[in-house]
């Protein structure tokens, strides 16, 4: 496949069917982006502080598209970002900071799809599969999720960089998940929606890669593209024989 192709459609079986399926957690199997969005709409809410209330609705949305963009993780950003536009008030900072650190897993919740892809996986036609999770993030913040959102009960096992001590896309984290699974990189295949991250990482330990694209892009990373992409997860189960 040519760098620049459109992926995005609907892709063949892949084969030979893997023996064991690898996960990412984030934006792959729970909506981290979109609980994040939620929890910096309230946490810049006027009710927050009275200084959120002055600002007009098209300059609050720019803000907070800004605050999603300028870092992925932690209110660090939030005074600088708030003072660009017109709240210069540390109180009002610290309020928005408060509620988000106290709220941290507000709103975040399993992709509809989740339980019966994974039960499905599992369970194939091609017989019983080692389910595993790849997740990047310290460990206090990934277990409490991790139990929030019930998954432990669908997998083998969950790595999670911070107990490991590397992130992807270094391939030692991967190549850990195949030896927990006890298999070969030949008998496995990775899902996860970076490209930087998940993809990278998965082709640097020789491990077959599905890119999880539920906004239908187009692949624009420098790097090889993976072997298949789907727009939904349930769309996993014909791909990958289940």
């Amino acid at each position: 496949m040519a760098d620049s192709l459109d992926i995005a459609s609907v892709m063949p079986p892949l084969a030979p069917a893997p023996r064991v399926i690898l996960f990412d957690l984030d934006d792959t199997l729970c909506d981290y982006a979109g609980a994040r969005a939620t929890r910096l709409r309230l946490a810049f809410a006027a009710e927050r502080h009275p200084a959120f209330a002055t600002l007009p609705s098209e300059a609050r949305e720019r803000l907070l598209a800004e605050a999603i963009t300028t870092s992925s993780h932690g209110v660090d950003h939030f005074p600088e970002l708030m003072g660009r536009y017109g709240i210069d008030d540390r109180a009002a900072a610290e309020a928005a900071a408060q509620w988000y650190r106290s709220n941290r897993y507000h709103g975040l919740r399993l992709f509809p799809d989740v339980i019966a892809t994974v039960r499905a996986l599992r369970h194939a036609s091609v017989g019983p599969r080692p389910i595993g999770i790849i997740t990047n993030g310290p460990a206090d913040v990934q277990r409490p999720k991790i139990e929030l959102l019930g998954v432990e009960s669908l997998v083998d096992f969950i790595v999670i960089s911070g107990e490991f001590g590397a992130a992807k896309p270094d391939p030692a984290i991967f190549r850990e998940a195949l030896r927990l699974a006890d298999a070969s990189h030949e008998a496995a295949v990775f899902i996860g929606d970076s490209p930087e991250f998940d993809i990278a990482g998965a082709q640097a330990a020789g491990i077959r890669s599905i890119w999880m694209n539920r906004a239908g892009r187009e692949w624009a990373a420098t790097g090889p593209p993976p072997d298949g992409s789907v727009g939904a997860l349930a769309e996993l189960v014909a791909m990958l024989g289940g």
